[in-house]
């Protein structure tokens, strides 16, 4: 999109594709960005009650997580930490991390990585997954 002459990346999560990485996940990412727009990633990651992340590292990349609602805990390495709706973590590269939804109902979490490391392929190369009710009123899409 350019306005005023300036280039930029600008939408709406109505109109994020979203996938899961497996059909037999649980978690599901809205894509709000990718490598073919910018040098990383960004999703929303929606993680079912009882929901987790595999242990996983990045070899180059910083992951950023910030909580936008829900609660659980974030491993990095050794170190556990309760996460809950404001919580953010950063996980620098080549650490192994994950993340667990330990609470009632969905744990809802903003998660960049810099740089894309081709994660935006491997979540692309998933299936296709759609929002419910209650994931467009948590992300602010419906009125």
């Amino acid at each position: 999109m350019t306005i005023s002459g300036l280039h930029m990346a600008a939408g709406h999560i109505e109109t994020c594709p979203v996938y899961k990485i497996k059909s037999t996940d649980s978690n599901k990412f809205v894509l709000l960005t990718d490598r073919e727009l910018t040098p990383f990633v960004s999703v929303v990651e929606i993680f079912d009650e009882g929901g987790r992340t595999p242990p996983n590292e990045h070899a180059e990349a910083y992951e950023y997580f910030y909580v936008l609602k829900g609660e659980g805990y974030a491993t990095v390495g050794d170190t556990s930490i309760p996460i809950r709706q404001g919580s953010f973590f950063i996980v620098p590269p080549g650490r192994t991390h994950a993340v667990v939804n330990t609470g009632e109902g969905k744990l809802y979490v903003l998660t960049t990585m810099v740089p894309d490391e081709k994660f935006s392929d491997l979540i692309k190369s998933g299936p296709r997954a759609e929002l419910d009710e209650e994931d467009l009123a948590v992300l602010g899409a419906l009125r």
